[in-house]
């Protein structure tokens, strides 16, 4: 289960940027890019530079009000960086869900691809900060860096560490089954946002797994069979299997016991998004890239 310690700060002066002088988002960032990319642990600054500008919403989290994560994995580093900034007036910043909103507190954190543990106790802690009463109001009002890194809610904050698969996974709530509909999984899965589901037995055994691209894959060329002979019985038939005609049987499954470390490197490092968690070989849950780090925005 996660433990929580009080040992090295969380902030260090050299982590805080000068002002932002930023009137945009993409300003800011670029700013606050540019001061991590000053940091120890940074081996190339070009490199890193581009990867944050290619960072889309997605790849932002909103604490509280008025405080924004930005995370990435970087190969541009060898270890976990992080910076935080602020800006004078708040700023629009788009959301994941494709509107806007706004504030002035932007923190970075970036990790190399070996350091997925630090790297996600890092985010834990300092959503776990700014989530606090009076936290993000005390931030803002701190004059300078030092003020900024001798606050209490700073100096005493509790690091958040080893974390466990169960502290950031999804529970299993939703079922898909080899001989349900394509149509009836494509609306459970829309349902929940989810870019994959495994697909299970009667004993919930994983026996293969349906994702996005499976549904994509399928539904487009039955769309267009069916635009284009609609009166076609035949065509209609065809143009809706069952999930077992078109899920993937390879997959690659993490049991409960296994660290964060092991499934946040199997995601990014095997792209296996959603990553499905079993227990005595049965399914309990799922980790994906997205649903980690909300969940340890929650901490």
């Amino acid at each position: 289960m996660t433990e929580v310690t009080r040992t090295k700060p969380i902030l260090s002066v050299g982590q805080v940027a000068p002002p932002l002088a930023a009137t945009s988002y993409a300003e800011a960032l670029d700013e606050l890019a540019a001061f991590a990319a000053s940091q120890t642990g940074v081996i190339d600054g070009e490199r890193f530079l581009r990867q944050v500008s290619a960072l889309g919403a997605e790849d932002t989290m909103a604490v509280g009000a008025g405080a924004f994560i930005r995370h990435l994995r970087s190969d541009a580093i060898d270890r976990v960086v992080t910076v935080l900034g602020i800006v004078e007036r708040p700023l629009r910043v788009p959301a994941e869900t494709g509107g806007e909103t706004r504030g002035r507190l932007l923190v970075l954190v970036a990790a190399p691809p070996g350091g997925s543990a630090g790297y996600l106790e890092t985010v834990a802690s300092l959503a776990a900060v700014l989530r606090e009463d009076g936290a993000l109001e005390a931030l803002l009002s701190a004059p300078d860096a030092q003020s900024i890194v001798d606050l209490p809610v700073i100096r005493n904050a509790p690091r958040v560490q080893k974390l466990s698969v169960i502290d950031v996974m999804e529970p299993a709530s939703q079922r898909i089954y080899p001989e349900m509909p394509l149509r009836e999984a494509a609306r459970l899965m829309t349902r929940g946002a989810y870019t994959g589901l495994p697909v299970v037995n009667k004993r919930d055994e994983i026996v293969g797994m349906i994702s996005e691209k499976d549904l994509i894959r399928d539904f487009l060329p039955g769309y267009l069979r069916v635009f284009e002979s609609p009166s076609d019985p035949a065509t209609r038939e065809e143009s809706d299997p069952a999930v077992r005609d078109v899920m993937s049987k390879a997959v690659l499954c993490l049991p409960i016991e296994a660290s964060i470390s092991e499934a946040a490197s199997i995601i990014v490092n095997k792209n296996v998004d959603p990553l499905p968690l079993t227990r005595d070989g049965k399914w309990v849950g799922l980790i994906s890239r997205r649903s980690l780090i909300r969940k340890l925005l929650q901490f």
